[in-house]
């Protein structure tokens, strides 16, 4: 309980700090690194943008909030007792005297299912050679970085999303084909071999979202809803016969562009949603025409 102001006089003899008042900063290359502000009712220390608030109640209790996250050490009879907690909305302006900045939701992981819309094989030498077995037609979705931006002066439960992520999709084929690329067209090559166990097309692309999201208030529920857009990074069929497996990478004239519509219905950290892009899958002319949607679910939102 007595660390915290023993790192502010390590600080002060250590000579890397200036006083001024009831504030201590500890400068590095003319920069202010740590912050120690005390008012006689808490303590606040900022480390970078980031700040720790350290509430001194009484001899025997210490609270010091990181975050939206309350630690409280006691000490009793027995020795002392650690205690974490979330803070809610009113405990985290009790805190700050200001409240929290909205939080929106792109889940760090999300897989679905694959499927086509809208399909039309007119003009195609053999119809439906990419209808697809759903069951192993899957889509691993990795967000990797996210921004959000209230739209509340005062509440935080209404704003934008926006974000950066990686896209991978395989679509499984139920038919006895794969792809080519001849003459700028895709075309379907039968598959002869009766060892035959796996043939599918697989494509990669960078994501990024603009949604509107709004919270019901405390409850933990959340929906949003926006637009989606994707730049292809790498596309390849992979046939596997007995247990040779052939892959070939080429661009099959799929979309290097596309744009949709996305929607998300979440509880705290885990969501369901749904994806469906505007954009046909092949370039216009150059194979069949269809849609691709995904439905899927997504963990670990941050």
């Amino acid at each position: 309980m007595k660390t915290i102001y023993l790192l502010i006089c390590i600080l002060v003899i250590l000579g890397l700090s200036s006083r001024a008042q009831d504030t201590v900063r500890v400068r590095v290359m003319g920069k202010n690194m740590v912050t120690v502000v005390e008012d006689g009712r808490k303590t606040d220390v900022k480390i970078g943008d980031n700040t720790i608030d350290i509430h001194d109640n009484d001899k025997d209790t210490v609270k010091i909030r990181v975050g939206r996250k309350a630690v409280v050490i006691a000490e009793g009879k027995h020795g002392s007792s650690i205690k974490y907690d979330k803070l809610d909305d009113e405990e985290y302006k009790h805190w700050t005297g200001h409240s929290p900045k909205f939080k929106g939701h792109w889940s760090f992981f999300e897989m679905g299912v694959n499927s086509f819309a809208n399909v039309d094989y007119t003009g195609q030498p053999v119809p439906n050679y990419m209808d697809i077995n759903h069951n192993k037609s899957l889509e691993v979705n990795i967000n990797l970085f996210k921004l959000d931006f209230g739209l509340q002066k005062h509440k935080n439960n209404f704003g934008f999303v926006t974000g950066l992520g990686l896209n991978f999709n395989d679509y499984r084929f139920s038919n006895e084909f794969t792809l080519k690329n001849q003459d700028g067209y895709v075309v379907p090559v039968p598959i002869t071999d009766q060892n035959l166990s796996k043939t599918k097309l697989s494509t990669g692309y960078l994501t990024v979202p603009l949604l509107l999201e709004l919270h019901a208030g405390k409850s933990g529920l959340w929906m949003s809803a926006g637009v989606i857009g994707g730049l292809k990074m790498g596309s390849h069929t992979k046939v596997k016969v007995g247990g040779t497996k052939y892959k070939d990478r080429d661009d099959f004239n799929i979309s290097p562009f596309r744009a949709g519509a996305t929607a998300r219905l979440g509880y705290k950290g885990v969501n369901l949603f749904g994806t469906y892009y505007f954009t046909e899958f092949f370039r216009e002319g150059r194979g069949p025409a269809m849609n691709p949607f995904t439905i899927g679910i997504g963990f670990i939102g941050w």
